[in-house]
């Protein structure tokens, strides 16, 4: 992912709105226009830019009357990490992947995936969408949890490495 482009992608207004919107369901350049009210044509030229970014993918439908409906839809998840301190700035960007061997270094998430995938298999749509929530929430209280450690490594990293240029 080049940096450069997704930071500029992202520094418009118009284009984190339209980003918002997709991230929610896909959507047609008028409903887009409609809800943001901005200019179809204005709309246009963002999406064409977040597609050419390779942050949008075009697939088209067809509707009974008129010609075939464009939908716009989020091709990949993607995360921006920005980190500006006293003694160091980085950005990182990464997509969302999956490999195996996060099991055999971190067994609890295993668990949290296997118990995941069952509930996703749960004929029962009320109680399926009630151990969903349930799993959704856990899963989000261990990110929280997880992101609380990363603060306090940064931190500590931050400190080392002043304590190092000062021994320098």
């Amino acid at each position: 992912m080049d940096l450069e482009l997704l930071l500029n992608m992202l520094g418009n207004e118009t284009r984190r709105e339209i980003l918002q919107m997709l991230a929610k369901k896909p959507c047609y350049v008028s409903e887009l226009s409609q809800e943001l009210k901005v200019g179809q044509k204005a709309i246009i030229e963002h999406l064409e830019q977040l597609k050419e970014a390779g942050l949008l993918e075009v697939r088209t439908e067809k509707v009974e009357k008129g010609r075939p409906r464009k939908y716009f839809e989020i091709s990949k998840d993607i995360i921006l990490e920005i980190k500006i301190l006293t003694e160091s700035f980085e950005i990182k960007a990464f997509e969302l992947e999956f490999s195996g061997d996060i099991f055999e270094r971190y067994p609890w998430i295993k668990v949290l995936y296997e118990r995941a995938e069952r509930i996703m298999n749960i004929g029962d749509y009320n109680y399926k969408i009630h151990m969903l929530n349930e799993i959704s929430e856990e899963i989000e209280e261990k990110i929280d949890e997880i992101n609380e450690v990363k603060k306090a490594l940064e931190y500590l990293l931050k400190h080392v490495k002043c304590e190092l240029k000062r021994c320098e």
